[in-house]
């Protein structure tokens, strides 16, 4: 049988057990943070195509083609990437090729290039 004190322990124990509040810290190296944001990216991202309107070593060549494309064509994203030693500019996030290549038709002959990329892509926006 429970004698006298050890049922007092036990009480003890019980009744102050709820009310402990403790913290806790983790140290998580920099190169850990670093990949699961580059995975929270992918999320919003998928396998697709991209189609090349042009490659230029100055920029600003290249934002007078953007807003060429902008003005003929206000929903398709457009964007200028840099792969040294060239900024490059691309259209569209089409989920497959065929989609890629109706964009391709009616660009070709507006543009100085037009070549279709499969690259990572936004997820289309549903507009």
């Amino acid at each position: 049988m429970l004698t006298k004190m050890k049922l007092i322990q036990i009480c003890f124990l019980i009744l102050f057990s709820f009310s402990v509040k403790g913290q806790l810290k983790t140290h998580v190296d920099p190169n850990v943070r670093i990949g699961v944001d580059s995975l929270k990216s992918y999320k919003n991202e998928t396998l697709g195509f991209r189609i090349q309107l042009g490659f230029d070593t100055d920029k600003n060549n290249l934002d007078s083609l953007r807003i060429k494309f902008m003005t003929l064509y206000p929903k398709t994203d457009a964007y200028i990437t840099f792969e040294a030693p060239y900024f490059n500019f691309m259209v569209g996030d089409f989920r497959t090729e065929m989609e890629a290549g109706l964009m391709k038709e009616k660009l070709i002959g507006l543009f100085p290039l037009c070549i279709i990329h499969r690259t990572r892509i936004k997820l289309p926006r549903i507009d």
